[in-house]
Formats: structure tokens, sequence, C-alpha cells
């Protein structure tokens, strides 16, 4: 679907329109397009389209990301917010850092198991700003649990997936219904994942009324959800969507980043070397080493520009009929942001094939801040979305890349894996490499990590060894609901 996207979008210009059912699709191909759709024009441009399956029969209307505009919305967006501010995402730091020392000696261990590493670190930080308490490996039965309830997502938001959902008028129709089995997979879907988020939250109901709650953003919306007017279920997948927003998407990117760094050889090199000079040999990089490490934010942007999580797009819904340069879109249209014809436009990043961080260097905005730009086309990349649905966990999402992209790079060297006869092993880095369904997920590769040196070894054991010994303290960070 990808190439496809990109073929479109160069022969047809700023808008297309593709057709499923009764249903438009309206295709953004400029930055500046998404940015007057999605930005200034939000109000009729930030809801979902009805989908009979994945949202009300799936998740029992309860998953935000599904959810239409609306005062539900909302409120559960109001929450969110308050989890995943910029102030927050700077007091989660410490665990973020905690975790990251943890990857670092779990690639020194074992590297060969890098793409699960990966899936830990992130899964393990968001549980623990959720429900306070860690995963500290793989094999844990509630990372499983996570990625189970993962896998069910990324079969409801495929596109075309389900009928229903392209024809949501057939959800009323008796004929069709006993000859389609969406309803009960859909049903099948939802008490598996609701048993999941109800699993976590009863689990820290119980912690609360008993007194060993830790502390953590369930503990608080445990006692104050009916203030803001939530139901007890709706709070339960509040805190599900935390851990489903924060679990696949940043581990998909770090692999991601690591498969687009054995694309281009020379920037491992590149990296050794602002990392030698800004930070030196005898510590690792720190969040306040950031603004001096151009490059490594370089291929953190260039990561997200050419592998955006969502292999399909960005999409909205809107609920006004209205016109754009000269295009009629009508009420009812899902819109979306191409992002890979707008993210390969050469107008925008010269040679769009090429892995290359340096285009970043001079580039001063985080993407939060480039998000915000009244000129659109100046805009990193449109990953995070746009508008009032952009990734309301932006902030963490790129604190937690930052730190692992920049102390995987100080501590390793990264190359081709190699066969039994020493040769490289080759990849193919098109996106024929991602995995199937809806997210830009690249498929288990093999990669070569290892320590640069025994000096950079014993310092990332010796920081790992300190920290555990410390532990994490983040009684420091004040939730409210």
């Amino acid at each position: 679907m990808p190439p496809i996207l990109r073929e479109w979008g160069t022969k047809y210009g700023e808008l297309f329109r593709t057709r499923a059912g009764t249903t438009d699709f309206i295709w953004l191909n400029s930055k500046e397009a998404v940015k007057e759709l999605f930005d200034r024009r939000s109000a009729i441009y930030s809801s979902r389209q009805p989908m009979p399956m994945a949202f009300d029969c799936a998740t029992g209307g309860k998953r935000i990301t599904f959810a239409p505009y609306g005062k539900t919305w909302r409120d559960s967006r109001a929450v969110f917010h308050k989890v995943l501010t910029q102030k927050m995402a700077q007091d989660y730091s410490v665990i973020q850092l905690f975790e990251a020392k943890q990857l670092g000696v779990d690639l020194l261990n074992n590297p060969q198991d890098f793409y699960m590493h990966n899936r830990r670190y992130a899964a393990s930080v968001i549980m623990q700003v959720t429900y306070g308490w860690r995963i500290p490996k793989w094999d844990c039965p509630e990372i499983h649990r996570i990625f189970q309830v993962l896998g069910r997502f990324v079969q409801c938001r495929k596109p075309g997936q389900w009928l229903v959902d392209v024809f949501p008028t057939l959800a009323k129709s008796r004929l069709f219904n006993m000859f389609s089995s969406w309803k009960r997979i859909g049903n099948e879907f939802h008490a598996a994942d609701n048993a999941t988020w109800m699993g976590f939250w009863n689990e820290m109901k119980q912690k609360v009324a008993d007194g060993t709650a830790p502390h953590c953003f369930g503990k608080i919306l445990q006692r104050d959800y009916e203030k803001q007017g939530l139901t007890e279920s709706r709070a339960a997948w509040i805190c599900g969507g935390l851990i489903e927003a924060g679990s696949e998407t940043t581990s998909a990117t770090l692999n991601n980043c690591l498969y687009l760094i054995l694309s281009s050889p020379d920037c491992v090199g590149r990296a050794h070397e602002e990392l030698d000079r800004v930070v030196g040999p005898n510590r690792t990089p720190t969040f306040d080493d950031e603004p001096n490490l151009p490059y490594i934010r370089g291929m953190i942007k260039e990561t997200l520009r050419m592998r955006p999580i969502n292999k399909f797009g960005n999409n909205h819904f809107n609920i006004e009929d209205d016109w754009y340069s000269g295009y009629f879109i009508p009420k009812g249209s899902i819109v979306m942001a191409n992002w890979w014809s707008i993210h390969y436009d050469e107008k925008y990043y010269p040679q769009p094939d090429k892995f290359l961080p340096e285009r970043w260097l001079d580039y001063p905005h985080s993407a939060s801040k480039a998000a915000a730009l009244p000129d659109g086309t100046q805009r990193d990349h449109l990953t995070y979305g746009g508008g009032r649905r952009i990734c309301a966990g932006i902030h963490l999402a790129e604190k937690s890349l930052f730190i692992n992209v920049a102390r995987i790079l100080w501590g390793f060297d990264i190359g081709l894996a190699r066969n039994e006869d020493g040769m490289p092993i080759a990849l193919d880095f098109s996106t024929k490499s991602l995995q199937k369904g809806s997210s830009s997920v690249t498929r288990p590769f093999p990669c070569e990590i290892k320590a640069r040196s025994q000096h950079h070894e014993k310092i990332m054991r010796e920081e790992w060894t300190v920290a555990q010994k410390k532990g994490i303290d983040f009684s420091h960070i004040q939730w409210s609901v």
C-alpha cells in the first residue's frame, strides 16, 4: 500500500479521492493542506468515521482512538493531556533513564534479542506511569497480555478488514448479520481486551484498598474518576489506552531506527563522533545532552519521516461539506494525511529514499514545537498527526526515543549481521520489510550489536548496578485528573 499511495500522490497532485463503498477517502498530499484542514479547520475535521466493528462492538465504545469527536472524547482526552503534558514528561525522565540503563545491559547480555528488549523497555515505562509496576523481562505475563491487545487493535484498525466498517449501515441489516461473523469476533475481542484492562484496574483497586498501591496515575484516577464524569469501565480503558499508546509505537520506532541505520552504515560513525565529542567515554548520555546532539535528534526525525507509525496515514472525518483549493470535500469523508507522499516529496526532503540524519542538523524545533508552527511547510514530519487529535503522548515518546537512541549509539557498534561464511546478510530496506497490518512495524531482522569497547561495557554495567541499588524514586510526580 505505501508505494501506491506515494505514486498516486505524485501523479494526482495535492488532493485526490478514492472510494470504498459509499465512503469517500480524501488524500492530502501536501503539508499545506494538512495544516489548513486538520489545524485551522479542526472544528469540522476532528471526528472519526462510524466503525460498528472496530469501535462500537470490539471496544464497547471505550477506545478513545476510535471515538468520534464529542463530549465523551473530550472528557477522555482531557485526562490523557493531564498525564502527558510536557511538564509531566520531564518528570517521567527518571523512569525512562532507569529503563534505558537496563536496556543497555540487556543488549550486552543478549544482543540478538534486541527487538524484544525494545518492546520490554516501552511497555515497562508506560506501565510504571499508569499502574506503578515494572516489567523487568520480556517473559512477564503482563507484557504478553498487552501485546495480545495490540494485536487485536491492529486487526480492528486495518482498512477494509471489516465490511461493516466500510458500509456502516450493514450493522442494522438482519440478512447481513445472519451470514457475517463480525459481531461474534467483535464481542470476543471486547471480552478479551476488557478482561486485560479491567484486570489491571481491579488489581490496583485491591492495592488501594489494602494500602499497598504504588504511587502512579491509576491510583489517582481510581480516587477521582467520578469527578470527571467517567464510569469505572471507561476509566479502566483510559488507563489501557495509555498503555496501548506507549507500548508498540515507541518500541516499533526504536526497531525501525536500528533497521534504517543498517541502510546507511556511515551514520554510525557520525553518531559516534558526535557522542564522543559531547558526552565523552566516561559516562552515558543523559537528557541534558539533547540540545548538543543534533545528529542523534536527526536520526530520530529521519526514522519518523521514513517509517511513520501508522501505515495508512492519519485519518480524520469531516462533519460538514467543505472546499479546499477548488476541491469539494463532502460531509462524511475520511480525510487522510498521505504521509507516504508527503514524507517522500523531494520538495520537502531532497533524496527522500535515503536515510540522511544530516538533513536535520540545522533544524531547531522539537516535534511538538514543529507541529505548532504557523507555516505547515516548516514542520519536520507528520507522524504524530495534527489538529485536535495530535498524539497526546508526543512529549513522552520523543524523550524515550532520544535517550535510547543516544545511549545505544554511545555504547554499541551496529552493523549488518553475518552468515556462517562471514558475509553480510542483505536486507530489503523498502516498505516490503514491514509486517502485515496497519502499523509500520519492521519484521524481526538480524542485526549485529556489540559493545564499542570493554570500557564502554564497563560503564554501562556499573551504571545499571548503581541504578538497581538506588531504585526509582518518582514520589515527586504529582498527578491530577
